[in-house]
């Protein structure tokens, strides 16, 4: 998955743990104020920390709700056959971003 889609998906369906309290990832002064200590200001350096899986990854993933995936939009084709014959399991390489973006 791009970085690009990542940031834009945390930002916007992204729930973070902040004293006790779920809240939205809305803003970036949330983030500056929860990891002001270890040099994160902004929702690109959450993402960058989990794509690199950098020294505060551990502390980001605890932070973090985990994302809600629904079925894509317009449903699966040809759930019995492989994403190589045109079906709709396997692996999509490049291709998973429309499918991140059609279950998001």
């Amino acid at each position: 998955m791009k970085a690009v889609v990542s940031t834009q998906s945390t930002g916007k369906y992204g729930y973070g743990d902040v004293k006790g309290e779920k809240s939205a990832l809305s803003s970036n002064l949330l983030i500056e104020n929860t990891f002001s200590e270890q040099g994160l200001l902004c929702i690109e350096d959450i993402v960058k920390q989990l794509f690199e899986a950098g020294p505060h990854f551990s502390l980001i993933t605890k932070f973090m709700y985990p994302f809600k995936l629904t079925p894509p939009k317009g449903g699966f084709r040809r759930v019995a056959t492989s994403f190589k014959q045109n079906g709709a399991w396997g692996n999509r390489a490049e291709k998973i971003n429309a499918l991140v973006r059609k279950m998001l």
